[in-house]
């Protein structure tokens, strides 16, 4: 690029040069520092206002910052406290809600049960008044034919002690009450069976008491001697040739024992004979047997006389007897002494009459039912 041409002053003398030269400056001076002024008061009016409104803005932001900074030295806040709390709230608000509706229906609950036991109740007592009033009208409020069925059952229990056990004092106490029973009625017509009873107590209170408790200790006392029995003969040792000959008369006597024996045994045992020698029958075994049989009769004895069978017993007895008689001379003072026993022993009434309790038990039902009869109509 070329560049512009200066153009040419045109010469001034310089005298006159110099002094337009310092009014310039001058002037441009002036100008200048008015220039200066008025921008610097523009700038006051303009920016003092602008400025503050700066440092305030600083003054805020510095204060925001403290405030911050003192915030954030606070401790922060527990969060799952925070949300448990909330939690709490909000289940004790739904438990709250829940425990409200179930008072509320329990409260409903209770009302009706409440009705429906009332109403229970007022059909229970109806009903009940209803069955008393058929049972007044059934029984006619008769106390009388309640206590005469009681009477008869106790009577025919005592019928069956007596048939049974032959407990004479189980029966008279059962009738002793059945006429108590009688005597709290109050009842006339009653008269008749109490006077039957009372027969029947007279008749239970004549009857023998039997001793069964001794009878059955003097029978074992039978038994015992009974094994002690010597019931073995003893046969003497073989003799010499010079020793005579035992006579017939001997062996007869001995044969007709040992057969006597036998009849009594045939009922129990089976002897089977070996030989003819009697001397080679009295073994020990067979004096075992024979105190076994006497033992058995002695122990029949003791059951007839246990169930009352009179003739069961006498008959066990005469076959004892007649058993130990057999052995009489090998242990004389022994079965002396089993005999007299046996004899005292069958002297002994075991089964007494027995009132049976028929009549008074036959006219206390007539009466009870009678007395129904009546209640009904």
């Amino acid at each position: 690029m070329t560049e512009p041409a200066t153009p040419e002053r045109p010469d001034v003398p310089a005298k006159s040069a110099e002094p337009r030269g310092n009014r310039w400056a001058m002037t441009f001076t002036l100008s200048l520092l008015t220039m200066l002024l008025s921008l610097g008061g523009a700038g006051y009016w303009f920016g003092w206002p602008w400025a503050q409104q700066q440092w305030q803005r600083l003054d805020a932001i510095e204060n925001q910052l403290a405030t911050l900074s003192a915030e954030s030295k606070r401790p922060l806040p527990d969060l799952p406290a925070l949300a448990q709390a909330a939690a709490d709230s909000s289940v004790r608000s739904t438990f709250g809600q829940l425990e409200t509706d179930w008072r509320r229906d329990l409260a409903s609950w209770q009302a009706q049960q409440a009705a429906e036991r009332a109403e229970s109740a007022r059909q229970i007592s109806d009903r009940m008044g209803r069955v008393e009033s058929q049972m007044d009208r059934l029984l006619a409020v008769d106390r009388r034919a309640w206590l005469g069925q009681e009477a008869i059952f106790l009577t025919r229990l005592a019928g069956q002690r007596l048939l049974v056990a032959r407990d004479v004092e189980a029966a008279m106490s059962l009738l002793t009450q059945a006429d108590d029973l009688l005597r709290d009625t109050g009842e006339p017509r009653f008269e008749a069976s109490r006077l039957a009873l009372a027969k029947d107590r007279a008749a239970l209170a004549a009857v023998p008491r039997i001793d069964q408790v001794g009878l059955y200790g003097r029978l074992s006392a039978l038994i015992d001697q009974m094994h002690a029995l010597q019931v073995v003969m003893e046969i003497g040792p073989q003799r010499s040739a010079g020793v005579t000959e035992v006579d017939d008369q001997e062996w007869g006597e001995l044969a007709s024992r040992w057969q006597a024996a036998l009849a009594a045994l045939s009922d129990h045992l089976v002897i089977r004979r070996r030989s003819e020698d009697i001397a080679q029958l009295m073994t020990p075994e067979w004096a075992a047997l024979a105190r076994q049989n006497g033992r058995m009769l002695l122990e029949q004895a003791q059951i007839a006389m246990l169930s009352a069978n009179q003739p069961l017993y006498e008959r066990s007895l005469d076959r004892a007897r007649n058993f130990v008689s057999l052995f009489s001379e090998q242990d004389s003072d022994r079965v002396n002494s089993i005999l007299d026993e046996i004899g005292a022993l069958e002297e002994e009434a075991i089964s007494p009459d027995l009132p049976d309790l028929i009549e008074s038990r036959s006219l206390l039902e007539a009466q009870v039912k009678r007395l129904g009869r009546e209640s009904a109509d």
